[in-house]
């Protein structure tokens, strides 16, 4: 093939593409390159925005979270309150109770501590001499006998507990009429004294405060048999008291003065 064919060819060639390439940018918009060029850029702008708006998601559920566990807080603050008022109300209509029952009711007082002497088990009262109260009053709850006035000041008062080593009252078995001498022993239970052998003792039987010793008025719940034990005794049977009221649980409490009693 001669030079000039050659040329011919590759010229009619070159004249083809440009041809073809005039034709596919007509079809196409111009510069349409370029958005295939800020893909890249667009795409980054999209991921950005997506995680910029759920960081602002993130933050206001946290918010929300935050104020609703607040207000849930708030709300389980307000229902113990109110759980302890109704408990409060409940104890103290039960004994708005037995003043209606007793003639010899002085005042109701509520616990404010403990006695500071440790050799001794006493609580410590809100209430003193100016409400009325004197050394040796009965302390009871609706439950039973707590014990006696230990000491009185003006304005608050000390009570000798129960389970205390140094108290002691006179007392009946409920349902065999027999009498004892109820004494503490620094420990939850109290000792029965002086009850003989023949006797009949069964566990589960009510004590009650007699009134013989002229210190409690008679009829007082004090508590519930819950050992006896006859073998090996030489006079007395060996019986353990479990009183009505714990000392551990008492919040309010009513006086009594037998002074005052019909």
């Amino acid at each position: 093939m001669s030079k000039g064919k050659k040329r011919f060819i590759i010229l009619i060639s070159l004249s083809l593409i440009a041809l073809t390439i005039m034709t596919y940018q007509r079809d196409r918009k111009p510069f349409s390159f370029l958005k295939n060029l800020s893909y890249p850029y667009d795409l980054f702008n999209k991921v950005t925005a997506n995680i910029s708006t759920n960081f602002k998601d993130l933050l206001n559920a946290f918010e929300i979270n935050k104020t609703l566990k607040k207000k849930l807080e708030e709300t389980l603050l307000d229902r113990q309150a109110y759980d302890e008022l109704i408990h409060e109300n409940k104890r103290l209509k039960e004994l708005l109770s037995l003043k209606s029952q007793r003639s010899d009711y002085v005042t109701t007082a509520k616990v404010i501590g403990r006695g500071y002497d440790r050799l001794l088990n006493t609580l410590v009262f809100d209430k003193g001499k100016s409400s009325g109260i004197q050394k040796d009053m009965a302390v009871i709850t609706a439950n039973g006998l707590v014990g006696k006035i230990y000491s009185v000041k003006n304005d608050f008062s000390e009570a000798l507990l129960l389970k205390d080593q140094n108290f002691s009252v006179a007392v009946r078995l409920q349902k065999s009429r027999r009498e004892g001498v109820l004494s503490g022993t620094g420990r939850k239970y109290c000792l029965l004294k002086y009850i003989p052998p023949e006797e009949t003792v069964e566990n589960g039987e009510v004590v009650i405060t007699s009134g013989l010793d002229g210190n409690y008025p008679p009829g007082l719940p004090v508590g519930v048999v819950t050992n006896v034990k006859k073998e090996g005794v030489e006079f007395f049977q060996f019986i353990e008291i479990l009183p009505f009221q714990s000392d551990t649980k008492i919040e309010e409490v009513g006086i009594l003065n037998l002074a005052h009693n019909p």
